[in-house]
């Protein structure tokens, strides 16, 4: 133990020399000393030392946060190139967006943890949304939507990511370049997203411009109380994005009701759909991929595949195809098409396969759940999957 350390569990340092103790600890075992000490030495002083604390921390990460997005508007850029499928999605190497997107959502969590775990959830979801613009045969995806966005956090981050493109010289003109969010509940947004937005934008006008002449650009977004698309106007986002809800909802929110004569994505002439149910049985991704596909008439065009805290999140990018035959059997595209040599997608149908087994015994399968499983037998060079599938082939399971 340092003498230090050893002088601060005593209780001999004072205020002044605490603080620099601080500053200067790395080790975890200097952290958890200051913070024995704080909670239990000096209690006159404790208060104060513990807000100073928090402050030291919020600075490194606002800091963090702003480095970012210098890094990413600068022309002097850094040698870090983003690809994604092997294409750019700024012109020039420049500062990662997911790192742009990364450091906007830590500055808006509470802790670490829930920062890891809503990163690690919501990056393969940013990952689909950045596709489009990756690609110049595309058409253009001028803005985007994250309906029910809650606490702001993918819509914000976003944003960011608007925000550096368009301070950009040699912005991508693909590249999404407006955001909105809304959300049914006007509590629930000015808790959560436009608590978040005074936050982020608070941090943004500390930045400053390398170029003094060049004005620093708003942050693109707009925050709007509306139930599922209804605070939308047609040709407004042509991008939707739904993330943290239930297939059925989901469903509600894009179709709608079975007896209208327009469904309400395709009266808001929206092209892309990115969504990332909570619940990832095959039944109810089979649920929603149907309603896209067979329903709608929209093309699959990839997949990500995520686990977090227990549970599976398959996020899906669909695209609007008015050349796409909804009736084909050939064109129709089960969850997981693109995931079938993803590690974590692998366990995720040996999962999925031991837990149907165990469902078959107390009767038939889900009719989606029986589709899933044949689709799984007919696949080609999947012997391990299918060997997991023998009960199945044994039981002859109908609905």
């Amino acid at each position: 133990m340092s003498s230090a350390a050893f002088r601060l569990r005593c209780g001999l340092l004072s205020t002044h020399q605490l603080m620099a103790f601080a500053s200067s600890t790395t080790s975890p075992v200097r952290s958890h000393a200051l913070q024995r000490h704080v909670a239990f030495q000096w209690h006159g002083h404790s208060r104060c030392i513990t807000k100073t604390c928090d402050k030291v921390n919020k600075v490194n990460r606002y800091d963090r946060f702003r480095a970012c997005l210098r890094v990413a508007v600068s022309d002097n850029n850094f040698e870090a190139t983003q690809k994604i499928h092997n294409t750019q999605v700024f012109n020039k190497d420049v500062a990662d967006p997911l790192d742009v997107a990364k450091s906007t959502m830590e500055i808006m969590s509470s802790n670490r943890r829930s920062f890891n775990r809503t990163w690690e959830r919501m990056n393969p979801l940013i990952q689909l949304i950045l596709l489009p613009s990756t690609s110049s045969s595309s058409n253009r995806m001028k803005s985007v939507a994250d309906v029910g966005c809650d606490h702001g956090m993918l819509a914000l981050s976003l944003a960011c990511i608007a925000w550096v493109n368009l301070s950009r010289d040699d912005s991508n003109e693909f590249l999404f370049s407006k955001v909105f969010g809304t959300d049914l509940s006007s509590q629930a947004l000015e808790n959560g997203g436009i608590a978040s937005f005074k936050r982020v934008n608070d941090a943004l006008s500390k930045i400053g411009t390398a170029n003094d002449n060049k004005p620093l650009l708003e942050l693109p977004i707009q925050f709007r109380i509306g139930d599922g698309l209804s605070a939308l106007q047609p040709g407004e986002a042509n991008a939707i994005v739904i993330a943290g809800m239930g297939v059925h909802t989901m469903l509600d929110i894009i179709v709608g009701k079975s007896d209208a004569t327009t469904t309400p994505i395709e009266s808001l002439e929206s092209e892309y759909v990115f969504l990332q149910p909570t619940n990832s049985r095959p039944q109810h991704l089979i649920i929603l991929y149907d309603g896209l596909q067979k329903d709608l008439g929209w093309e699959l065009c990839d997949e990500k595949v995520a686990f977090v805290g227990g549970r599976w999140y398959i996020s899906s990018y669909f695209r609007r195809n008015d050349d796409y035959n909804r009736d084909s059997i050939g064109l129709y595209r089960f969850p997981g098409h693109y995931l079938l040599d993803n590690e974590i997608f692998d366990k995720y149908v040996r999962h999925h396969l031991e837990w149907l087994k165990q469902v078959v015994e107390k009767g038939p399968l889900a009719e989606e759940d029986t589709r899933w499983v044949n689709h799984i037998l007919s696949l080609k060079d999947k012997h391990e999957w299918k060997m997991l599938a023998t009960w199945y082939n044994d039981e002859h399971t109908t609905t």
